[in-house]
């Protein structure tokens, strides 16, 4: 289906969630899912074991409800802290397909594919050994440049057009490497960004049949490339933006918490869902009094 954007539209869109997430508005007030924010406890921030953790686990955030991945991962961590060491990893394991390390890694975090878990993390530590002395703080600051550093980050295995760009937006947020160039390097969308690309009416697909529903999923990387130009018409960097969406898609459009959302006044859909429930409470209430 063809694809129609409304860039006036995009920018606003981006706008609204920039200045929502500089001021914790509504959804974005509490910020503690980001995988900025995850860290196990007792690891100094910007440390190796900090490094370490991100570089084996943001590879798997996919496919899997991320906040039960992260609370599974720190536990993992804790109890069995050598697994997020490279040099540990090859020794102690056969090879990428060794059972142990499948039960060890993919199954212990409950991965959606935990042979592919295995082989990423043990490949992975080969990659990381071998060219960054086993410290992904090295891979971290291996360019100052976003687009060179995103592709250092791409080779590894399991760090796609989303992995990648969060694992880059992190490093970036968290300051483990100051860069240039962000604006060449796409956002991260997921099919959740891309679903609300189409709500807010920021891009519409034409289909020519009537009220068939958009394949989300296979408009990410178009969006990408829609919301990044957004970004950088309006002068913005899209980490705050990229982080707002992710908030919004995992906390607000799961649950319909449209009232707390920053883009209600903007999404067709929101307001829809906000219709249904005020006029659903006004009808309880009228029934309240009448019982009364």
């Amino acid at each position: 289906m063809k694809l129609t954007v409304d860039r006036e539209r995009a920018a606003q869109v981006v706008l609204r969630l920039q200045d929502a997430f500089t001021h914790r508005e509504g959804l974005l007030e509490v910020l503690d899912d980001l995988v900025e924010n995850q860290i196990p406890n007792g690891v100094e921030p910007l440390s190796r074991s900090h490094a370490l953790f991100l570089f084996y686990i943001v590879s798997n955030d996919h496919g899997v409800k991320s906040s039960n991945l992260y609370s599974r991962a720190k536990g993992l961590f804790q109890t069995r802290p050598e697994l997020f060491e490279p040099t540990t990893i090859l020794e102690v394991f056969s090879g990428p397909d060794d059972p142990n390390l499948v039960e060890s890694t993919g199954l212990a975090l409950g991965t959606r594919y935990p042979k592919e878990t295995a082989k990423s993390w043990y490949l992975n530590s080969i990659r990381l050994q071998e060219l960054f002395a086993g410290d992904p703080r090295n891979l971290f600051c291996s360019s100052n440049d976003a687009s060179k550093l995103y592709r250092e980050i791409a080779a590894f295995r399991g760090y796609g057009p989303k992995t990648g760009g969060m694992l880059l937006r992190a490093i970036v947020g968290l300051e483990f490497v100051r860069v240039v160039g962000l604006e060449n390097v796409l956002i991260p969308v997921d099919i959740h960004d891309s679903r609300i690309s189409f709500f807010t009416e920021i891009v519409h697909a034409n289909s020519g049949e009537n009220d068939t529903e958009p394949n989300y999923y296979s408009y990410v990387r178009d969006i990408q490339r829609v919301l990044l130009d957004a970004c950088n018409v309006s002068g913005l960097s899209w980490i705050d933006v990229d982080r707002a969406l992710w908030l919004i898609g995992s906390r607000g459009c799961v649950k319909q918490q449209c009232l707390l959302c920053p883009l209600k006044n903007l999404c067709k859909v929101g307001q829809e869902v906000i219709k249904k429930k005020l006029t659903a409470s006004t009808g309880q209430h009228m029934l309240f009094e009448m019982d009364y």
